[in-house]
């Protein structure tokens, strides 16, 4: 399990390589917003349906006035979508965690952190899944019984989709990425990205279930 430091370690790392590179070429790799500054330059972008701004060269991440501060490891992993982008389009064509280079060596992380616990909350009532999730900026798809999809970031779409079990097979489900998303992060990191899309509909699934 990763400590605090662990995640400071990793957010400062990636703060340095980000101050290396030219602000208006991250902007234009990554799909964001530049905006000029007097000492610098602000990058603007939407993460997990809000807007995050990001400050060149300090790689300060800033949330909107009244939300949330992000964790350290949700403002490492913006800081590696930013100096990792390659600015790739998307491919319109989904592949599974499995599919993503390096995914076989993480696929016990990902499944961990994603997949079984949303086929465990969400699997026996998919429609739940929808309501919550449209709530959360997903957009619901055709494939399998239920699914959703999401923007996490700007060149980054992740589907959430659940097949209903029946007598013979219980319920499944998984996470399908845009095929260029590989361009963007790390199989390390699309894991990590995974948990953040899936444990917010959890958390709301058992609030709402309390009541």
């Amino acid at each position: 399990m990763p400590r605090v430091d662990d995640y400071k370690n990793t957010l400062e790392i990636a703060r340095e390589a980000f101050k290396q590179k030219d602000p208006q070429a991250l902007a234009r790799n990554s799909g964001t917003v530049y905006q000029l500054e007097t000492k610098g330059a602000v990058l603007e972008l939407p993460f997990l349906n809000r807007k995050i701004q990001i400050t060149w060269p300090e790689g300060e991440v800033i949330t909107p006035e009244g939300t949330k501060e992000l964790s350290l490891q949700e403002q490492g992993l913006i800081m590696h979508y930013l100096i990792q982008a390659t600015g790739a389009p998307l491919t319109n064509t989904w592949v599974t965690f499995r599919e993503i280079p390096s995914g076989e060596f993480y696929y016990s992380a990902f499944a961990k952190r994603a997949k079984d616990p949303l086929v465990q909350t969400f699997g026996k009532n998919p429609g739940l899944l929808i309501e919550l999730g449209t709530g959360l900026g997903g957009v619901q798809r055709e494939e399998g019984d239920a699914s959703l999809g999401f923007q996490v970031f700007p060149r980054i779409s992740v589907c959430l989709i659940l097949w209903a079990g029946d007598d013979e097979f219980p319920p499944d489900g998984n996470l399908l990425f845009d095929a260029s998303i590989s361009k963007y992060l790390s199989a390390e990191d699309i894991a990590v990205l995974s948990g953040m899309v899936v444990y917010p509909l959890i958390g709301m699934a058992y609030k709402k279930e309390s009541f």
